[in-house]
């Protein structure tokens, strides 16, 4: 789940309105950018930042604010207030904003969504629903909209919308606790949908128990103002829920604009379209999903971004892409294509200052070491150009290297059990366990869900596992692989 601090503006400050009363006003910081930058350093990741005077006016007279916390915070950031046309919503993403949120527009001219998410694509497009009563409101709180919650989110999916920012009025800057319930029932409509939880939040509890739920955000404002919550402590508490909760992640490996699997790294088969097989596994419970342009490096190429895209537009759950990661510019091409999270591999290889700069730019989150590892004179060396060439490197020590200069996860991929399907390769993950102290995930060598058990329960410190050919062909079924880790005390999301 990710943690938003919320940034209201109004004439450049940041403030807080009580049930969005304009009234009601309390200035906490007379310079926003002050405060983002405030928000950077105690750990945020995304800021959600709405203009409060463009809600009334309809149009952007904080934009140069926004633009400015975007450029200089350099954190992901979502925009929403007086969004009411496509050239306001171009104006945002044309100057670098992640996301931008349709408030009453969207209610009050569907077409304007579809416009929208059929123009920039629906990873940089929410929906922005504030609710009174099970009924959505409009117009600053001030009229109902007639329509309830659950049926105004079916037909912003049917538009292709998937991101939600879901408010509920009666909570909102009146530190009076997360509704629960209220997130509870739009979860169970099962929309596989991106929900991000705002108002009431006032305590570390609320994150806590919204985390348990495992929505994609929280939006948290008067609390962090107040000093109710600390922004560090909110963020901690999540990546612990995050570290408990054991990850099941198919990956796509694709060549060629298809899905392929092979053993060893080798005798490629084909599987699927990447587009189909996404999507399958997006709305049957997969945590995460990989997807590895296998041969982009050793064929010297970018990635495919076109199929990328597509991918993208079809998963609503967190995706790390990877191949032919060579530079910043590549991290950037990736992510504006609706990628969460980028691997990298050989590009780190020829110059390991890569995970520094990315790290830097875009938040060590963002960026994930694939270390293709193989046994040669018994030492475990990394290879480079999607395992066909050995490094010499020695893989435990470059892996921790990575580490310290800003990789936030790590995917070992072992070559010497990929494709076998006899089981994890627990000595090179034990060892990797060992020697860092960011998520590890797991690939190479699951065969049934035994191995699954086997992986977590012998090493507790690995977050994730992760498979390709037990899944693409039915062998297992991510649902009854969730089922069992429950019925073994494993903490998972189940499905």
């Amino acid at each position: 789940m990710q943690i938003l601090p919320a940034i209201d503006l109004f004439e450049g400050k940041a403030v807080r309105l009580v049930h969005g009363d304009y009234n009601n006003m309390t200035v906490y910081n007379a310079d926003a950018l002050s405060q983002a930058m405030n928000f950077k350093e105690l750990g945020a990741e995304w800021l959600h930042l709405v203009d409060l005077e463009g809600a009334k006016t309809g149009e952007t007279p904080n934009f140069e604010v926004i633009t400015r916390i975007k450029r200089e915070a350099g954190l992901l950031c979502e925009v929403g207030g007086g969004v009411r046309d496509i050239n306001i919503v171009n104006k945002y993403l044309s100057a670098g904003i992640d996301r931008v949120i349709l408030g009453t527009a969207a209610v009050t001219d569907n077409n304007f969504a579809a416009e929208a998410v059929r123009e920039f694509g629906a990873e940089r497009i929410a929906a922005g629903i504030d609710v009174k009563d099970n009924i959505v409101a409009v117009k600053g709180w001030t009229e109902s909209a007639g329509i309830s919650c659950e049926d105004f989110l079916t037909k912003m999916c049917a538009l292709g919308v998937r991101t939600f920012i879901c408010t509920d009025i009666s909570r909102d800057g009146a530190l009076s606790g997360a509704n629960l319930e209220f997130y509870k029932n739009i979860l169970k409509l099962n929309l596989n949908i991106n929900l991000i939880a705002s108002g009431g939040v006032s305590a570390l509890n609320d994150v806590k128990n919204l985390a348990g739920l495992n929505i994609y955000g929280a939006i948290i404002g008067k609390a962090l103002y107040t000093g109710d919550i600390n922004l560090r402590d909110a963020i901690e508490a999540v990546r612990y829920n995050k570290m408990i909760t054991k990850r099941i992640i198919p990956c796509l490996d694709v060549k060629d604009g298809r899905v392929v699997k092979g053993v060893n790294f080798k005798d490629l088969n084909d599987v699927s379209s990447p587009v189909e097989l996404a999507k399958f596994y997006s709305d049957n419970g997969a945590d995460e999903l990989v997807f590895y342009d296998i041969t982009a490096s050793s064929d010297g190429r970018k990635l495919f971004v076109d199929i990328l895209r597509e991918t993208a537009r079809n998963v609503f759950i967190p995706l790390t892409v990877g191949g032919g990661i060579s530079s910043v510019k590549d991290f950037e091409r990736v992510l504006n294509c609706g990628a969460d999270k980028v691997s990298v591999n050989t590009g780190a290889i020829a110059n390991i200052n890569l995970i520094k700069d990315a790290a830097e730019l875009y938040g060590s989150q963002c960026v994930v070491l694939s270390a293709d590892i193989k046994r040669v004179n018994n030492e475990f060396h990394v290879f480079a150009r999607g395992g066909r060439d050995d490094t010499g490197l020695e893989a435990i020590s470059w892996v921790k290297k990575c580490v310290d200069l800003g990789a936030g996860e790590i995917v070992v991929n072992s070559i010497d059990t990929d494709g076998v399907k006899k089981g994890f390769d627990l000595e090179l993950l034990a060892k990797i366990c060992e020697a860092v102290n960011v998520p590890v995930i797991a690939s190479g060598g699951a065969g049934c869900i035994d191995d699954f058990i086997k992986l977590f329960k012998t090493l507790p410190k690995v977050d994730a596992g992760l498979a390709a050919s037990i899944f693409h062909f039915g062998e297992v079924s991510i649902k009854d692989l969730k089922s069992r880790m429950h019925r073994e005390n494993i903490p998972v999301r189940l499905v």
